[in-house]
């Protein structure tokens, strides 16, 4: 049997500005403390961060992308 990786969005605001970063964790759920640890690890530019309004959302379409907010272009 393999461990399904899921992936997450989690948005943060860093500076006082949003940001957002794309993780995968093998877990079903990710609270926001986990995905702030997990962050801090995993990218190296916010290892010494001041992270705040940290939020998760999982993804759960397989195709679905990164796109975050979810705004639409014209043609």
């Amino acid at each position: 049997m393999f461990d399904k990786k899921h992936r997450y969005i989690v948005s943060f605001i860093i500076d006082n500005q949003p940001d957002n970063r794309t993780l995968e964790h093998d877990g079903d759920t990710l609270d926001p403390q986990q995905a702030e640890a997990l962050l801090k690890t995993t990218f190296t530019e916010l290892k010494d961060a001041r992270l705040s309004d940290v939020q998760v959302q999982k993804r759960t379409k397989p195709d679905e992308d990164d796109n975050i907010p979810g705004h639409y272009q014209q043609p």
